[in-house]
């Protein structure tokens, strides 16, 4: 297997073909709260509600080919929303063992009813673990303070700020350790990890944000 890798494609069709407890670290942003179906991916900007086991199916096949992939003693990150949290959280915790439910609070909220709701302003990250790991450096609490990429700068919908990842990442891995992204939209994940020395492996189906992936990757843009 290369790393160092940004590859587009389906990542139920590519994850088979990593070898086995060869990854050091996944973290993840899943295509929560809508169907996802092989070679098929319908990103929508205001995301459904789950609708059953017809969602659960996917779910559960990628924390399997998760848990297959990731080497002993490593850990695993997946994003979610708080209605999302639970339905994740069940899949996960059938293979790994589930440390902590972190909260990332930005710096401004989304839209969602404008009247009838609070005003949503964060997200939740599921933190878990394959056998045991201490991560690195002094004891964080579970509150994450970044702020959320510029509406200039987003070129995904739900694209998460490079700071944040990074310090996922070097809270978790080693220099030159790999970090697998199976959703890796426009490529953070895998810019992060450069950033912070390690290799990556990231994976996206929906070739407008695989684009963009690319050239942030190339330098054109960050």
């Amino acid at each position: 297997m290369e790393w160092n890798r940004y590859v587009q494609g389906d990542a139920f069709e590519l994850m088979p073909w990593i070898p086995g407890g060869s990854v050091d670290l996944i973290l993840t942003d899943p295509p929560y709260g809508i169907d996802y179906q092989s070679n098929r991916r319908v990103v929508k900007e205001k995301l459904p509600k789950f609708n059953g086991d017809k969602d659960l199916e996917w779910l559960s096949v990628f924390v399997d080919e998760s848990y297959r992939v990731l080497a002993d003693n490593r850990h695993f990150y997946c994003f979610c929303r708080w209605d999302t949290y639970p339905i994740f959280k069940a899949a996960v915790e059938k293979r790994f063992q589930v440390k902590n439910a972190l909260v990332w609070i930005k710096n401004n909220h989304g839209s969602g009813d404008l009247a009838g709701a609070y005003a949503p302003q964060y997200e939740m990250v599921i933190f878990a673990s394959k056998g045991r790991r201490r991560l690195n450096g002094k004891r964080h609490p579970d509150i994450l303070k970044y702020g959320t990429v510029s509406s200039q700068a987003r070129k995904h919908p739900v694209q998460k700020p490079l700071k944040l990842l990074k310090f996922l990442i070097e809270k978790s891995t080693k220099r030159g350790e790999i970090v697998l992204d199976p959703f890796a939209g426009v490529g953070s994940t895998a810019l992060a990890a450069r950033e912070a020395g390690r290799r990556y492996l990231a994976f996206e189906i929906e070739e407008r944000f695989y684009r963009e992936g690319q050239g942030r990757l190339a330098g054109r843009d960050t």
